[in-house]
């Protein structure tokens, strides 16, 4: 396993344990509650910046670039279907964003279950198929370039500190949650 896949994968797990935050926000009696919002607004932010623009910053302006010019198919092959999951997920996150701003709980809650399903196909397809076909392909050097490419989008993109906050907010919700 190389150290950009390696990444990546480390990323997945992040996601996946949102994910499951995520579920249990949604199935949690909050009748009273006024933080639920809160959470859910801050659910998106986190959605949008590491699971979007980081995370799949990284796998579409480096790894994918990279994975086209050693021959791995973009229309019809898995990076186009990656491609088109990352841009459906947008869809569900601006669902997402635009039933918090309506107010309508129920609305968000179908975007975010339509969201969660198609993260949980995704994450796997990268993981078992994507990646594995990543660490075949390139070797050791660009696995590095390509870590060393993806700290400096991390830090251009998101900025210095967003990291470690995004990962404060997911330690917040997992005591709120019990997850």
């Amino acid at each position: 396993m190389g150290k950009a896949t390696q990444d990546l994968r480390k990323e997945h797990d992040s996601i996946l344990h949102v994910l499951k935050i995520m579920d249990k926000m949604i199935s949690a009696d909050t009748k009273g509650d006024n933080t639920k919002p809160q959470y859910y607004n801050e659910l998106v932010y986190f959605l949008k910046i590491f699971a979007d623009k980081c995370h799949h910053g990284k796998e579409e302006n480096f790894l994918f670039a990279e994975l086209i010019k050693k021959g791995v198919p973009n229309e019809g092959g898995p990076v186009g279907v990656m491609l088109k999951e990352h841009n459906l997920g947008r869809e569900y996150i601006a669902l997402m964003n635009k039933a918090l701003e309506s107010k309508d709980l129920t609305e968000f809650n179908t975007a975010a279950a339509k969201y969660r399903n198609l993260l949980l196909s995704h994450i796997e397809k990268e993981n078992n198929v994507l990646f594995v076909m990543a660490d075949q392909l390139l070797d050791e050097d660009m696995q590095d370039k390509l870590y060393q490419d993806f700290e400096q989008h991390e830090e251009s993109v998101i900025g210095h500190g967003v990291h470690e906050e995004l990962h404060s907010m997911i330690h917040k919700w997992s005591e709120k949650f019990e997850v």
